[in-house]
């Protein structure tokens, strides 16, 4: 056998002794060999040289190998060999099932098997199944998982293959009709009953808040009422004016309708092959399920000012800021990205995408949120360390709304995915990432709000969002790079395993009770400040 010039990646024999295949025939015209196929040649050697390494660290077979290249062939021949079932019916996503595999080692030594998946060129590892004796007979129980990929039909190639280089390929015939249609009914009846009744229950709870709000009554008389609503106050400043617009329902008007506008086209981009009633419901769905946490949390914020409660319109307007810093950044990061592809001679795609996600978008997206805080730090009722903190984390909620329902959107599809993970996916983000980005611009809002309300600061008091930006976007950068710890570490897994990003979300949140508690405090002494000077002029 080591006298032939075939084989696998590599041969084990039975003494385990371990031998490098030589993969490159000898051509006496060396110097006329295509350039095309010496470097396939060189590839394959290197893929080979890889293997080798993984081979000598413990595991029989390895990762992935080639079985041909240009129609020659690195296999002896073929494994007596038999698999039943040949196709499967799936009902769920993934989709178990086990399969009989018969196999009879008609050779003079023993062999050991192991079975491999085609992807693309290459075949790669699914598991090692077991080991026979020369002349035996053995059936071998092999679990599959199978995935759904979009396809209601889809044929699958393996390929079972010894130690000795015998190789037996077959083909799986999976059928994903009975998956689809429960999908299909899922996404119903979520889009037409579930959907429909958090968001009633949604919109009651908001009008009892603005119920509430409307009969409190705030500064000077008939300043914030029902009829000032739509007006646009005078500014003492062109910032004080920037900052009123921001919590005026027109503009809301504006920035909600062409953000919907662009998640809507990305959806029918997506979703291609849907039709329009399942895209339409994946649109509802995904948008209720990423509003539910920030819209409550953005109540919440409201209540939280419990010295000086300002109108219910700042927060609404500092939450649809956030959907437009969102918006806006969208359009950003995809810039980048256009960049990175168009000039893939500056950096290595895979490391300019990663610097983008880990790195740029952490700092766009920070400076986009800060930059609408440090506008609104303008208006007069913005006015100390509680305000600061609100205001901000209100803007985070709103980007962290609108980042979500993308991701529901476009990454994230609920049939390829599987329901279950879909929804799995939307609890994470929605908790997680909402609390991190609430947080992230809610501690520069403290910073400003703290400066702010102190009488000598309070003239250069925007030079706090230097060090408060700083401290967003390495905790944003922290966040990221948490995250993507996560993904690397969920191996063959598909559900949500999770271990570095929560602790440090709930760190983020942990810090935020405390800044929270700390901002209350200052700003009940600088109320009782004020009171007492009012008293003694």
């Amino acid at each position: 056998m080591g006298a032939k010039n075939k084989c696998l990646i590599m041969i084990i024999d039975n003494k385990n002794q371990k031998t490098n295949c030589d993969l490159m025939r000898k051509d006496k015209k060396k110097n006329q060999e295509p350039k095309l196929q010496f470097s396939v040649h060189i590839l394959f050697l290197i893929i080979s040289a890889m293997a080798i390494s993984s081979f000598t660290s413990a595991a029989h077979f390895p990762q992935q190998l080639i079985l041909r290249i240009n129609n020659t062939s690195f296999t002896e021949g073929s494994l007596n060999a038999e698999i039943n079932p040949i196709a499967v019916v799936c009902a769920d996503n993934p989709c178990l099932v086990s399969h009989n595999m018969k196999v009879v080692n008609s050779h003079a030594n023993g062999i050991e098997l192991a079975l491999y998946i085609k992807e693309g060129e290459k075949y790669m590892l699914v598991t090692e199944i077991g080991a026979l004796e020369p002349g035996e007979t053995a059936e071998f129980s092999v679990p599959l998982r199978y995935y759904y990929n979009g396809f209601t039909t889809y044929v699958g190639r393996y390929a079972l293959i010894s130690n000795d280089s015998y190789v037996k390929e077959f083909t799986i015939v999976e059928d994903w009709e009975k998956y689809e249609k429960s999908s299909n009914e899922t996404i119903k009846i979520g889009a037409y009953v579930v959907a429909p009744v958090i968001a009633l229950v949604l919109m009651f709870i908001l009008y009892l808040v603005i119920n509430n709000a409307e009969h409190r009554k705030y500064g000077k008389k008939d300043v914030y009422t029902d009829k000032t609503l739509f007006e646009f106050p005078y500014g003492k400043t062109p910032g004080e004016q920037a900052a009123n617009g921001m919590a005026n329902p027109i503009i809301w008007f504006f920035t909600i309708f062409f953000a919907v506008t662009l998640a809507c086209l990305i959806a029918f981009s997506a979703y291609t092959e849907y039709s329009l009633e399942t895209k339409i419901q994946i649109i509802l769905i995904s948008f209720v399920a990423s509003l539910i946490v920030p819209l409550i949390l953005m109540i919440l914020t409201w209540y939280a000012d419990i010295y000086e409660r300002e109108p219910f319109r700042f927060v609404v307007g500092m939450f649809v800021y956030g959907i437009f810093a969102a918006f806006v950044t969208f359009f950003l990061n995809n810039v980048f990205l256009y960049l990175v592809h168009e000039t893939p001679e500056l950096l290595p795609l895979a490391l300019s995408t990663a610097i983008i996600s880990l790195i740029a978008s952490p700092i766009i997206e920070e400076l986009l949120k800060t930059f609408g805080l440090a506008v609104f730090s303008n208006h007069p009722e913005f006015d100390d360390a509680l305000d600061g903190l609100l205001y901000g984390f209100a803007i985070g909620l709103g980007f962290a709304m609108y980042e979500n329902w993308f991701y529901f959107l476009a990454r994230v599809d609920p049939i390829i995915t599987g329901i279950d993970a879909w929804l799995s996916i939307i609890m994470y983000r929605s908790v997680f990432n909402t609390i991190s980005h609430a947080c992230f611009t809610g501690f520069i809002g403290l910073v400003l709000g703290l400066l702010k309300s102190r009488p000598k600061y309070k003239k250069f008091y925007k030079i706090g969002i230097i060090p408060g930006l700083f401290m967003a976007m390495l905790l944003h950068i922290a966040f990221n790079l948490t995250a993507y710890l996560d993904i690397t570490n969920l191996g063959e897994y598909r559900t949500i395993l999770v271990s570095f990003n929560p602790a440090l979300v709930v760190a983020l949140g942990i810090a935020f009770a405390i800044a929270y508690a700390f901002a209350s405090l200052d700003t009940k002494r600088q109320k009782h400040i004020e009171t007492t000077q009012d008293v003694s002029n």
